[in-house]
Order: C-alpha cells, then sequence, then structure tokens
C-alpha cells in the first residue's frame, strides 16, 4: 500500500484534504479552538494516532504514532482550517469509527490491526471511485 496514497485517503476519510507547502506559508492562522467548538479530547488524538500508524507503522524507523502525528494533526486542524471545516473533520472521525462498527462490529480503537487496514484499504478504493467519476462527470473541476 503506498504510504503517500493512504495520506491522502485518511483526509478524504476524516472530511479534510490535503494541505500543500504553499498553504502553510500563507494560510495558518492561530484560533481559538474552543470557541469553535471543536477542541480534541486525548482519546481523539490517540485515535488519530492510531489511524496514522495503521498509515505509517513502525518499522526500523519510528512510527506515526511515536512522531505524535495525531497531535500534529490536531494543530494543523484548529490553526489552519476554518471552522466550518474542523467541524467537518471531527465529523469524519466520528463516521470513520461508525464505518469500522458496521465492517467488524467494534470500533476502530478495538479493531485488530488487520481490520484497520482493511477499513482504510475499503475507505481509499472508495475515494479513489468518487474522484474517477467526478473527473468524469466534471472533467473543469480543476478550474472550479
Amino acid at each position: 500500500m503506498d504510504r503517500r496514497e493512504l495520506l491522502k485517503m485518511v483526509a478524504l476519510a476524516t472530511g479534510s484534504v490535503v494541505i500543500g507547502g504553499e498553504f502553510f506559508l500563507a494560510g495558518c492562522k492561530p484560533k481559538d479552538a474552543e470557541l469553535a467548538g471543536t477542541t480534541f479530547s486525548e482519546n481523539d488524538i490517540a485515535f488519530l494516532d492510531e489511524v496514522a500508524e495503521t498509515i505509517i507503522p513502525k518499522t526500523t524507523t519510528a512510527g506515526a504514532k511515536e512522531a505524535e502525528v495525531g497531535k500534529f494533526m490536531t494543530v494543523m486542524v484548529n490553526d489552519c482550517y476554518e471552522v466550518a471545516d474542523q467541524k467537518i473533520f471531527h465529523e469524519g472521525m466520528k463516521k470513520l469509527d461508525q464505518t469500522c462498527n458496521k465492517m467488524h462490529g467494534h470500533s476502530f480503537m478495538k479493531a485488530e490491526p488487520a481490520h484497520r487496514k482493511e477499513l482504510l484499504t475499503s475507505l481509499d478504493k472508495g475515494a479513489k471511485e468518487y474522484m474517477k467519476n467526478k473527473k468524469k462527470v466534471d472533467p473543469n473541476h480543476y478550474f472550479l
């Protein structure tokens, strides 16, 4: 499985977008996440760490969990996303967990690594199919 593709898939699954370096330099601004109603709990951070670890597991180098990707994601969402997009991200986290429950009968956090990978792979295939069909419907979507 291509890690770069999976990272994009997680972004799609959680309702977010992959942010480019140019956006980092020009668009990030601190926001009061509490006022926006989009704070992350320790459980949310642990959830994001586990999703990321499924995509970038520990090998001879540190995995996503050791790199604290969950904390990084919360900073990016709180500092760089508009309030509406923050809410979409949080809703996407819930939907990811609900989908795992539907597929495997338990939450993502209780899932075996194989179930986690199966879920994310399934979502990746769905996202690719969606993008493929979207391009067929609207060939100028890049210019909208």
